[in-house]
């Protein structure tokens, strides 16, 4: 049996998928077993459900659970997601977004192991994404539920801010701040593969290769990275490539070939060659918690151009290793643009300083170590209330 049921709504070239794969590994050394349960992606969007397994993950597909809200199908996952609880009677139940967090934690209670209850938050839609009748919904469900969770945990200390202090969701004591990690060896540079990407792209060696990659999804604002690119002044040495895929990615292929200088590739399961070829990363997001293709990019030398919201300014140096521009201020991320492309010295400057910052604390090592010790602290707690020290082996070996 499992000490830990995982529940995310789908595996898809997210953050937050990529972040409950590469954790499964460093939890396990840790005593911590993992059942990862999971939904199916949309028919728009890739799945990643078998690069999991091959990983050697223990993956259990509930088909109803997925990004959109259904009703009827929310409520089939809701008794699958039970079963699973009552079946595989685990320690701990750690969810992560907002409706695998919702259905997760609701099939949770009552359940006769009492599992502890954990909820990661990789962002928030409590405030901007819907109306305001479903918005103040939506807030009033997740304090009801943060009120019998164990331990709530933040992907950045901008959105444990807004969501506790601001939104009034969860206590003090339940907060806790992990990054998502990223993976040194999918990700690292590598300037021979670079070199070819470029040569690949038919780039000149003075082009600047300006990057959007991941989701193409509204909340990534991709169409608002093509009309900066577009904004560029006549003879601009920019190029743009999207690399990525998504809910918007046909309508984004067919603006990328009509727009001179821009090119689309498809995702690929290594990004050495993509941030040793990039010159710039270009993220105008609606919303984020903590992008981890920011600190892909920025680990690699890349300087990044973004949106100033969720826990960017905790990533990016504002003036040192990129800019962060207002979210409102089409002009602003377009001047941005035009500025880092044609200076070439602050670029060189920028990257230097974003290489040079010690990224360790984002190693998936680093945050499965943290994230089992929030169990075991979790664990002990409990047992503490109850008496019952029979407790999990990881707990009593300090994590």
């Amino acid at each position: 049996m499992p000490d830990v049921l995982r529940v995310i709504a789908r595996l898809n070239l997210g953050g937050p998928a990529r972040h409950v794969m590469r954790i499964d590994a460093p939890l396990a050394r840790r005593g911590w077993r993992s059942l990862l349960v999971t939904g199916r992606c949309e028919p728009d969007e890739p799945d990643l459900i078998e690069e999991a397994r091959d990983r050697g993950l223990d993956v259990r597909v509930v088909p109803e659970l997925g990004r959109a809200l259904r009703p009827g199908r929310d409520g089939l996952a809701l008794l699958a997601l039970r079963r699973i609880v009552r079946e595989t009677e685990p320690q701990v139940v750690h969810t992560h977004t907002a409706k695998a967090g919702l259905l997760g934690r609701l099939a949770a209670l009552g359940a006769p192991s009492k599992p502890l209850l954990v909820h990661t938050y990789h962002g928030h839609v409590l405030r901007h994404n819907f109306g305001p009748i479903t918005s103040a919904w939506m807030r009033a469900a997740e304090r009801r539920l943060a009120a019998v969770s164990h331990r709530l945990v933040a992907v950045s200390h901008q959105v444990a801010n807004e969501l506790h202090d601001e939104l009034g969701v969860g206590r003090s004591d339940q907060w806790a701040v992990i990054p998502p990690g990223i993976d040194p060896l999918r990700t690292a540079a590598d300037p021979q593969a670079g070199q070819q990407l470029r040569r690949e792209l038919g780039l000149e060696p003075d082009h600047v290769l300006i990057g959007v990659v991941g989701r193409l999804e509204s909340i990534k604002q991709p169409h608002r990275a093509l009309n900066a690119f577009a904004a560029l002044p006549p003879g601009s040495k920019g190029r743009l490539l999207v690399m990525g895929d998504g809910s918007l990615g046909a309508a984004i292929r067919e603006r990328v070939e009509a727009l001179p200088g821009a090119q689309w590739l498809p995702p690929r399961a290594t990004l050495g060659a993509l941030w040793a070829a990039l010159d710039l990363l270009l993220l105008p997001s609606r919303a984020e918690g903590l992008p981890q293709a920011v600190v892909e990019a920025l680990r690699a030398g890349v300087p990044v151009l973004a949106h100033n919201v969720g826990g960017l300014p905790e990533l990016v140096d504002h003036g040192r290793a990129g800019y962060l521009v207002d979210p409102d201020d089409a002009v602003a991320l377009a001047a941005r643009l035009a500025e880092l492309v044609a200076d070439g010295p602050r670029r060189r400057a920028f990257s230097i300083y974003a290489a040079s910052r010690d990224w360790s604390a984002h190693e998936p090592d680093r945050i499965g170590a943290a994230i089992a010790r929030l169990y075991g602290a979790a664990v002990n707690e409990r047992e503490l209330e109850t008496g019952d020290l029979s407790g999990h082996a990881a707990a009593s070996c300090g994590y």
